[in-house]
Formats: C-alpha cells, sequence, structure tokens
C-alpha cells in the first residue's frame, strides 16, 4: 500500500493537522503507466481551522494532474492523440529561419564602460593581472571536454575555450590569440564551435594566428578559419580525405565459444553488431555511407568558403595526394613555412616588442581564470540555467565511477529540479525532516505550507516526481527566465533515459527549455533532448539513433572448454532469463526477451513522435536506430535549429520574451568539483590517470546493464578519430562501448 500524506500547517508555531490519503498503484510494463484511484480515510477535526485545511486539500486533490502519469494503453493511439495538448503539437513547426541566429556582434565598449573596465582591473585578483599587449596562446589538442573544468583538472574544456575567445575580443590588454592546434580527439561539433569562435574573434579586429605541426581534415577544418596559418618544415600534414572504420568481433567470440544473444530493434541499430556480425550489414552500410558524405561535403564547402577555392580544385588537391609542405604553400593553403620560434619573432616584430625581450603571453589556464565580471562582461538580471550532460548515460552512480565521468540520471535530475523549483525532504534514518513555510497572498494555496511524501514500502520518492497542480504553481522557481540542456552524449541506459525525459519535460511545462547538442546526441542522448521546447544542433552534429539493443551473452561452450561448470535452482517460468549465462535462451525466453526489446522501441519512438508532434508513422520512417547529421535532422523535423551554444541562448531569450538586445546571466547548475585523483593528475600525477583509466573500465564492465538506448560505440569513436591508438586496444573499447 502507498501512502501520500498531506502535512498542514496553518502557522508556524500551530499544531499540524494531518489527512491520510492511499495511493493505489498498479504497474504496467512501462515505467510510466500508472492505474490510480484515491481513498479518502479519517476525517479531521471539525473546528473551523480544521474546516479550512479540508477544504483546501480537496481543492488540491482535484486539481492533481493527469499529466504526471501516462495511463492510456499502448494500443490506443486515437485516443491517445486526442489527449495532446494542442500547444504541444505546434511547438516544434516553426522553422530555422523564425529563430534568431544568435550571431555574435562586437560592440565597441563607449568610454565609460572602458573606464569601468580600467577600474575593475585595478582591484581584480593577482591572478588575473595581465600585461598591456599581450597574446593569449590555446594549445588545441586531444580531447575536449563540454563541461567545465576546475584549476586543478587537467585537459580542455569547450566553454571556457569560448568565454576566452570572447574575453579576449573585449579585453584591451589583449592583443591578439596564438593558436596551436593539433590532432584533435574531439568530434566535428565541437570543432564547428570552436570555429565559430574564431571567426567570430576576428570581428574585433584583433589578429588570430594558427600553427600546425600536425594537421588532418579536422584539424585543418578549425586552422584554416585563422587569419594566417603557419607550419613548421617537417610538418604532419594528411589531407587525404575522411574514412570511417568498425570492427567486429563475430568470429573471435565464435572461436573462444561466446555466443551474444543480442536484441536490437530498428534496421540501422547497428550497437552490438560488433559483437554478433563478421562484416558490416547493408543498412549500417547505408548509413555510414551517408555520414560520411554529409560530413565531407561540409568539409570542402568551409575549407573552400575560407581559402576563396573552387570545390574540383580542393577535391583534385585531395585525390593529389600531397604530404609536402611546400605544396601546400603554393596553393595557398597556409600562409608561409615557419617554425614555432620563428612566428613568435613576428609577433614582436609586429607588437613592436624588442628582439631581446619575451613576448608577453598569457595561457590557456592562467586565462581562464580572468572572470568576466573584470572585464564588465557580465549579464543582466534576467538568469538562465544551464544543465550539462556528457558522456555515457547511467542510472545511479557507481562506486567506482569519478565525479566528472557520464551522465548520472539521478544527479541530473535534481539538478532539473533544482531549476524548476520543486524543494526537496532531507530524510535521516526513519525520521523526515520538514520545515514549515508560507506563501504569498496571490498564490493559490493561500498562507499554507504544505508538505507532501509519497512514500511506497520503505522508499522515499521526492515530490516533484508527482505533479501536483496547485502545490506546484506556488513553489515552482521564478529565479529563472528558462533552461539550456547542454548534451553530448551516444545515449546509455534506457531507463534512465526516459526519466529524465519525464523531468525535462515537466521542466518546459513551467519554463522554455532549449536543447543544445554538442558533437553527438543520439539515443539516449536524443530522448533527452526531445522533451525540450526547442532543438538546437551543430551542422556535423550525430543524432537521433531511435532504437534500442539488449542482450546477454552464452558462455555455455567457454565454460565447457575451461572445465566451469554452473548449476541453478529457480522458481518462476522466466527467472532464469538473465541468470542463466550457460545455456542459450529456451524458444519461449527468447520470444519474451524480444517483445520486451520491442516493447521498450515502442515507447522511445512513439515519444519521440509526440515530443516532436509528428505521426507515429512518419516518426517511423525516420527512426529504426538511423543516425543523422545535424542538417539532416532538421529537414526531418528531428531537430528546429542548426547553431551553438549561442543560438540556443537566443532562443530561450525569445520563447521567455527577453529582449533581443538584454544581456542574461548563465548560471551553471554543474559546477566543477575536483576529487583528489583529479588533482593529483592536474599536479602532473601519472598513477592518478591509470587509476582513473581503470576505474573508467571497470565500471563500464559491471554497471552496463539493462535495455540500452545507445548509438554505436564504433561509430562514436571512429567519427571522433581515435584511430591512431592500438588496434587491439581498440577492439576492446569498441566492446566495452556497446555491452
Amino acid at each position: 500500500m502507498s501512502k501520500l500524506l498531506f502535512l498542514y500547517t496553518p502557522h508556524i508555531t500551530s499544531r499540524i493537522h494531518t489527512k491520510t490519503f492511499s495511493l493505489i498503484v498498479t504497474h504496467s510494463l512501462s515505467p510510466l503507466h500508472f492505474k490510480y484511484r484515491l481513498l479518502s480515510s479519517s476525517p479531521l477535526s471539525t473546528t473551523q481551522s480544521n474546516h479550512h485545511a479540508l477544504s483546501q486539500i480537496h481543492s488540491l486533490r482535484r486539481s492533481f494532474s493527469l499529466r504526471a502519469f501516462d495511463d492510456s494503453p499502448s494500443d490506443a493511439k486515437t485516443q491517445q492523440e486526442q489527449q495532446l495538448n494542442e500547444a504541444d503539437k505546434t511547438k516544434f513547426k516553426t522553422t530555422d529561419e523564425n529563430y534568431p541566429s544568435g550571431e555574435f556582434e562586437f560592440e565597441e565598449f563607449g568610454a565609460w564602460k572602458s573606464f569601468n573596465v580600467k577600474l575593475r582591473m585595478l582591484i581584480a585578483f593577482p591572478w588575473e593581472r595581465i600585461r598591456k599587449g599581450s597574446v593569449l596562446t590555446m594549445k588545441l589538442r586531444g580531447q575536449i571536454s563540454d563541461q567545465l573544468k576546475s584549476r586543478f583538472s587537467s585537459g580542455l574544456s569547450l566553454p571556457q575555450i569560448c568565454d576566452n575567445f570572447i574575453k579576449a575580443a573585449y579585453d584591451p590588454r589583449i592583443s591578439g590569440i596564438y593558436l596551436h592546434i593539433e590532432t584533435l580527439n574531439c568530434g566535428w561539433g565541437k570543432v564547428e564551435e570552436i570555429r565559430r569562435h574564431i571567426v567570430d574573434f576576428k570581428k574585433s579586429g584583433k589578429f588570430v594566428i594558427g600553427y600546425v605541426p600536425a594537421c588532418g581534415e579536422k584539424e585543418y577544418y578549425l586552422a584554416c578559419a585563422c587569419e594566417e596559418l603557419y607550419a613548421p618544415p617537417s610538418a604532419y600534414f594528411s589531407l587525404y580525405g575522411l574514412t570511417v572504420q568498425a570492427s567486429f568481433l563475430g568470429g573471435v567470440l565464435e572461436k573462444v565459444g561466446v555466443e551474444p544473444q543480442i536484441q536490437r530493434i530498428g534496421k540501422y541499430k547497428s550497437a552490438g553488431d560488433q559483437l554478433t556480425r563478421k562484416t558490416m550489414s547493408e543498412e549500417n552500410c547505408e548509413m555510414l555511407t551517408a555520414l560520411l558524405d554529409n560530413i565531407y561535403a561540409d568539409w570542402l564547402d568551409k575549407v573552400c568558403s575560407s581559402k576563396g577555392k573552387k570545390r574540383e580544385d580542393m577535391e583534385k588537391f585531395i585525390n593529389e595526394g600531397v604530404y609536402k609542405v611546400e605544396k601546400l604553400k603554393e596553393e595557398g593553403l597556409i600562409t608561409n613555412i615557419h617554425y614555432d620560434d620563428e612566428v613568435i619573432a613576428m609577433l614582436k616584430k609586429r607588437l613592436g616588442v624588442q628582439k631581446d625581450k619575451n613576448l608577453p603571453i598569457v595561457d590557456y589556464r592562467k586565462y581562464s581564470g580572468v572572470r568576466k565580471w573584470t572585464l564588465c562582461l557580465t549579464g543582466g538580471k534576467d538568469q538562465i540555467a544551464v544543465i550539462r550532460a556528457s558522456g555515457s548515460i547511467s542510472r545511479v552512480r557507481s562506486p567506482l565511477s569519478l565525479s566528472s565521468s557520464g551522465i548520472v540520471g539521478e544527479q541530473l535530475i535534481e539538478k532539473i529540479r533544482t531549476v524548476r523549483g520543486i524543494d526537496d525532504f532531507v530524510r535521516f534514518g526513519p525520521l523526515i525532516l520538514y520545515a514549515p513555510f508560507s506563501f504569498k497572498n496571490d498564490m493559490s494555496c493561500g498562507h499554507f505550507g504544505w508538505l507532501i511524501i509519497f512514500e511506497s514500502g520503505h522508499q522515499l520518492f521526492k515530490f516533484s516526481g508527482i505533479e501536483v497542480q496547485s502545490f506546484t504553481k506556488c513553489i515552482e522557481s521564478k529565479r529563472y527566465k528558462g533552461a539550456i540542456i547542454r548534451i553530448d552524449s551516444p545515449g546509455g541506459d534506457a531507463l534512465a533515459s526516459d526519466l529524465m525525459w519525464r523531468e525535462i519535460r515537466l521542466l518546459a511545462e513551467s519554463k522554455p527549455v532549449i536543447a543544445s547538442m554538442s558533437d553527438v546526441a543520439a539515443s539516449g542522448g536524443y530522448y533527452m533532448a526531445m522533451a525540450a521546447g526547442a532543438i538546437v544542433a551543430e551542422n556535423l552534429t550525430l543524432t537521433g539513433s531511435i532504437g534500442v539493443v539488449t542482450g546477454k551473452f552464452n558462455l555455455g561452450k567457454l565454460y565447457e572448454k575451461i572445465g566451469f561448470n554452473k548449476e541453478i535452482i529457480s522458481r518462476g517460468r522466466y527467472a532464469e532469463l538473465l541468470a542463466a549465462e550457460q545455456r542459450p535462451f529456451r524458444p519461449d525466453e527468447a520470444e519474451l526477451f524480444a517483445k520486451s526489446a520491442q516493447n521498450a522501441y515502442k515507447q522511445f519512438r512513439d515519444k519521440a513522435a509526440f515530443s516532436r508532434s509528428m505521426p507515429v508513422d512518419k516518426m517511423e520512417e525516420f527512426a529504426q536506430g538511423r543516425v543523422w547529421t545535424g542538417n539532416d535532422a532538421v529537414s526531418r523535423g528531428l531537430v528546429d535549429a542548426i547553431g551553438g551554444f549561442s543560438r540556443a541562448i537566443a532562443i530561450a531569450k525569445q520563447k521567455a520574451s527577453i529582449p533581443e538586445d538584454r544581456q542574461v546571466t548563465l548560471v551553471e547548475m554543474t559546477k566543477p568539483s575536483p576529487s583528489l585523483s583529479e588533482i593529483l593528475s592536474g599536479l602532473g600525477n601519472s598513477i592518478a590517470g591509470v587509476d582513473r583509466t581503470l576505474k573508467e573500465l571497470l565500471q563500464d564492465l559491471t554497471f552496463s546493464e539493462g535495455v540500452q538506448a545507445r548509438m554505436d560505440g564504433i561509430l562514436f569513436q571512429r567519427m571522433e578519430g581515435l584511430s591512431y591508438g592500438n588496434p587491439i586496444l581498440s577492439i576492446i573499447k569498441d566492446y566495452l562501448s556497446s555491452l
């Protein structure tokens, strides 16, 4: 029996009168399908105040919203569509052109603002002190995280890179930017975002110079946006074209006696193929070919536009297989051939620095510590919350995982509820701690404070999981005018994705919510995004992949080879469904397993159709586990607009009725909080780095269970350019990413 307790407090010092309601919950296969009825129990006292409390409770019961539950059967499509809110049906019909562009416009500071900047620089923190005429240097290489980084964390952070470009454009102490661009280990979405900021920075009139000792297509895509580009005589240039690769373990597992029994729903859902197949499927080949064509075409367009070349000439150059740096200079693809010290000498001459003096420079890490406040770049009173979600999706955090690894459903939900403004309740052992509170006169609940606790067995759920409309209106936060969900995830646990989808959708009912996609927001990542009021993606963001995959390993032959035996005693026809890895599925077990996966897929697809105001049949055409680039996703209604984080901000302002020229304050809900190992790693301790890697591998091995809404691990990694490592390790990574 479940209980819903309403605790009524007329005044802070008065007695608490209670009325109890029983809430009978019947679960169906879907975690969002419930049937319920309210039964009143013992009446309240008949005092005047209690009569008032009773009327408040009845009013609350009448306003209990059905939107928190999905009560309709899965096959009742017509009835379900009739119940959809008309506003939801038209929400995603706005075309890309109707949204503000969010394009950066550089405006010179006036005399008063320039004076304020100088004044603030005088009282700035010591680490914000920079010499006038300094050059900002940033080394762009390796991995680039979509999360904020603390000063102790190693590696690059995309938000901080972008902020540095904006700050440097307005900072009177910065003369220009000198970029070292080497092999990048990130996706095309982040490269697009950085490239956009390079182009925007040039509007300030300051120089941006690139230096490329090692350069492939992705690096040149970024570097060609620089005003000048230099390379050493011995530079590694490999502008030979793009590839996508896939590894298959089917034959290997067959030899060792392991039989993967995989259920993947969607003909393009290739996650799990590397475990079961020995070659690429036709559907997977079709999908990867389309993705590759899109990325290659976009690369040619951007490079040709930057260098003033014809597409035919650029394709001819690539097909010639040029490897000599001199040829690149002849073709105008680089400015000149110089070593780093020669470029530094050129900058010194350009800035009037004497030859025997050092060029005043400030590096990425130090400049990231310069506050926007120091440069008078802080926003206005209106606040927009930013919730960042990066990595693979899991429902709960494992004991071995680090604070910065992956998306943990329960933690992200807490952040969403904080933005929504629903109060949390603190539980200590068997006690429930609560505090009475009051509301303003204009609130529908009057002067009364209500604490609601949903109890089921021994587990306590926070109130915000259940929507009581009048109560929610009383306590929903008006601090934030809107929210941006920044997603960089190939997916993961389907249940966690669904729970986050629900919370984002509830948030979107109270304020504008915009999903901003980075490198990838596919499968479970798209599941989250589709709950938002609008979705913004880069041209080359990988998204879609509406499908599910699940499975188990039959280790019977392997056990036989090594002499291992396992016996199970069970009760219940399907008790051994996932427990008996020493044998294959029985026919009835295989049928149940397939139906369960199919049911999960239908939920995903139907919610995608509902969220995007699209008929289910139409959504089925774009689903089937297929991955799309952002550009293709827009034309199919899966995404609303093409752009970066700045465009997501502009759309959030538009939907929140904030004037376009008014600045807003972005409030990061995910603050960088390094663990001890990250601090040690930042100080150069290699053992900490090894420890982190081992922990993440163990986490992937141990906690990837259940139905997965995950994009193919091979596709995700190969598109990010991880083709330079050990091939055996790459196969292992591919294998782990699809478990």
